[in-house]
């Protein structure tokens, strides 16, 4: 008979992933709505930013061996033949990630997307997120002229980038050996709510930031 988790103890743990996750969805408020005071949005972000990875990381290494990392269910804590084991290399170490026996084979190809396109994803992430913190303190200090384009940049950029990952990973194939796959962002986000549920999100914020990105420059 297999050892399942306890049932509090399930809620428990998609509780604290749900309370983790939006972290991330109230730091892009502040970046992208900027309440004022600017200067004020910019650095509680930065702090959020900074203690999300100090709680995620625990989590995720309190989760990794009865979660799976695709659809976010908890698995009994013993490997049998209902679960498979994912390798993911990340800040230089191993995670064996659990994946229920039938998500195998997407998360697979969805890591490996990521760790092909890694540059690509990270340039249509993380550069327009430069551009908008560097907008930001910039407006924070008085000059808000460039804050409106590096916003709209921003949503257009990532909106595409999540938008495309999540629509282009089935066509991925699986890995072709049994290596670690290099995971070129901060693993533990994948663990909060499942990578299938993130992808949902992707799709509906980034089709939501496209279209928000396109009628800014349109207007322009």
């Amino acid at each position: 008979m297999r050892a399942s988790v306890p049932a509090l103890r399930r809620a428990g743990i998609q509780a604290a992933g749900l309370a983790l996750f939006l972290f991330i969805p109230l730091v892009l408020f502040l970046f992208v709505r900027h309440p004022r005071p600017v200067a004020g949005s910019l650095a509680a972000g930065l702090a959020l930013m900074l203690g999300h990875r100090l709680l995620a990381r625990p989590y995720m290494e309190r989760v990794l061996p009865i979660k799976c990392v695709w659809c976010n269910r908890v698995v009994p804590a013993v490997l049998d033949s209902s679960t498979r084991t994912l390798d993911l290399a990340a800040g230089g170490t191993i995670q064996p990630a659990r994946c229920c026996a039938a998500h195998l084979a997407p998360a697979a190809r969805f890591f490996a997307l990521l760790a092909a396109a890694r540059w690509v994803l990270r340039g249509g992430i993380f550069i327009p997120l430069a551009l908008l913190l560097a907008a930001l303190a910039a407006a924070g200090l008085g000059w808000p002229a460039a804050l409106p384009a590096a916003t709209a940049l921003f949503q257009l950029a990532v909106g595409f980038t999540v938008l495309a990952a999540s629509l282009a990973y089935p066509a991925m194939p699986g890995p072709a050996s049994r290596a670690a796959i290099a995971v070129p962002f901060p693993v533990h986000n994948f663990f909060l709510l499942g990578v299938r549920n993130l992808l949902w999100i992707f799709r509906l914020v980034g089709l939501w930031w496209v279209y928000a990105g396109i009628v800014y420059w349109l207007g322009k």
